[in-house]
């Protein structure tokens, strides 16, 4: 039987999501509580990877198990031996067709900033900019980004191995409040470092150091030297994965 699970955890205690030798990881504790339970090895497939320090308010995998278990005793079974920093949300039973990754329609990402005096007990979980933001030149280029683009400029991953850098962004907001921004982004898909380094140029309009319009030129510029720019993963949080119904 296929199940489809949804998983919060605080990225702070990962090296991220995806198992990497000697370190700790979300799909290593995972597994290691799934091997506990099954007493053999039993993989999981997640939504995507989120990297060092990223944090996920409802990340997506699923797994096989040949165990017939109520729902509700997979949820307190499953949270039971996974760490503290992990909290298993939901298990649904679903087709066996069904695959957490390919068949993922959107995700929508939050990446919160303070822009208020420095917090020592949110460093972990924001990116602490410390200054105010100018936010109406954030919101002219925040344009440039919304819509089907080449993002090669905003993104990590190499073209040798991803040559199709075109992705579509749905909707990107901002909103505010108190010292905490928080930028949403919601699109078919994300590349490496993608949702941070749009971030980060907006930072840097919001900062006046670059104009809304620069931002529009690293898009339409399609180069991977032109953009370096990147926010911290702290701030990131994987908030949604939408699948069809």
């Amino acid at each position: 039987m296929r199940y489809k699970v949804t998983v919060a955890y605080d990225g702070s205690a990962f090296s991220g999501w995806q198992k990497q030798p000697s370190k700790d990881s979300v799909q290593d504790d995972i597994e290691g509580a799934l091997k506990r339970l099954h007493r053999k090895p039993v993989p999981i497939h997640g939504s995507g990877r989120t990297d060092t320090q990223v944090h996920a308010l409802a990340q997506v995998f699923h797994f096989d198990s040949d165990i017939n278990m109520p729902i509700a005793n997979w949820i307190k079974a499953l949270n039971t031996q996974t760490s503290d920093a992990i909290n298993i949300l939901k298990v649904e039973c679903v087709d066996d067709t069904f695959h957490a990754r390919h068949d993922a329609i959107a995700k929508t990402y939050v990446y919160r900033i303070n822009v208020g005096p420095y917090n020592v007990f949110e460093r972990n979980y924001v990116y602490q900019v410390n200054h105010p933001l100018n936010l109406s030149k954030i919101e002219e280029a925040m344009e440039y980004i919304v819509g089907e683009h080449d993002f090669t400029s905003f993104n990590s991953s190499p073209l040798d191995l991803f040559p199709n850098q075109v992705r579509t962004v749905h909707s990107f907001e901002m909103t505010v409040s108190d010292d905490i921004l928080e930028f949403r982004i919601t699109g078919t898909g994300f590349l490496r470092y993608m949702v941070r380094m749009i971030v980060a140029s907006m930072v840097m309009v919001g900062s006046e150091k670059i104009s809304p319009d620069t931002v529009k030129m690293y898009r339409d510029a399609k180069d991977k030297d032109i953009a370096k720019h990147n926010v911290p993963g702290c701030g990131l949080y994987l908030e949604k994965v939408t699948y069809n119904s």
